[in-house]
């Protein structure tokens, strides 16, 4: 079966049927990355965490530099198969991966030293309530959420990009977390250099849809610029 130009934003098609190019997506390289970023935010060095969403295991790898251990919760089964097959191969001790979701984190109360999570796929936006109450009950210190900031989604591609939910889910996202439960945040930037017009359209193009690839090969645009929110509450 061949692969299709797009999946048009289709996050949950991608997490169940194309774990490679959201790894690929993962891989390009971002500067300065966003796990070099938030430990000079909050402080992570030798704690115990818990880091929620944790895809096909990088964001759990990256945080296991500096932590004392990791466990990586993930919902989607293919993910979950690439992050161990991941954690095995780097040999990576300080690392376990649980199946497990957002909104029931499959840990006992303040169990961990801190729970993080980032940029989660939960929809609609209403969810992250419930990953918000879960992640406070787990940790005993912070929860640290890493979203996209409002008006970014896609990157500095967000004005080319066709999602009937931009704009409406990442405000709401925003409010949930600072309006309703009062995190402190700080935005951060990285840029993501692909190289070439040809893995651009194949990764962030397969994704983000038709006309971002049309964009790309008319500017011949290689790198995205992304503005995050880290979000913090103990």
């Amino acid at each position: 079966m061949s692969r299709p130009e797009s999946i048009e934003n289709r996050w949950d098609i991608l997490y169940r049927e194309y774990p490679e190019v959201y790894e690929a997506f993962m891989s390009v390289p971002y500067q300065p990355s966003i796990f070099e970023q938030v430990p000079e935010i909050i402080d992570l060095c030798g704690k115990t965490i818990a880091d929620v969403g944790a895809g096909t295991g990088k964001s759990s790898l990256a945080l296991a530099k500096i932590a004392r251990q990791v466990i990586g919760i993930e919902y989607e089964p293919a993910m979950l198969l690439q992050a161990r097959q991941k954690a095995q191969d780097e040999e990576s001790s300080r690392v376990i991966f649980l199946s497990g979701d957002a909104l029931a984190i499959p840990l006992a109360t303040n169990s961990v030293d801190i729970v993080t999570g980032f940029t989660l796929a939960l929809f609609p936006p209403e969810q992250y309530r419930d990953f918000i109450r879960e992640g406070l009950r787990v940790a005993k210190g912070k929860l640290v959420y890493v979203g996209i900031s409002p008006g970014w989604y896609g990157g500095d591609l967000d004005y080319v990009i066709e999602n009937p939910f931009k704009g409406k889910f990442d405000v709401e996202m925003d409010r949930i977390f600072i309006e309703e439960f009062q995190f402190a945040f700080q935005d951060v930037f990285s840029d993501q250099e692909y190289g070439t017009i040809e893995n651009i359209v194949s990764i962030y193009g397969f994704i983000f849809g038709k006309k971002v690839i049309a964009h790309l090969k008319k500017e011949n645009k290689t790198a995205v610029q992304w503005k995050y929110r880290v979000y913090w509450k103990e």
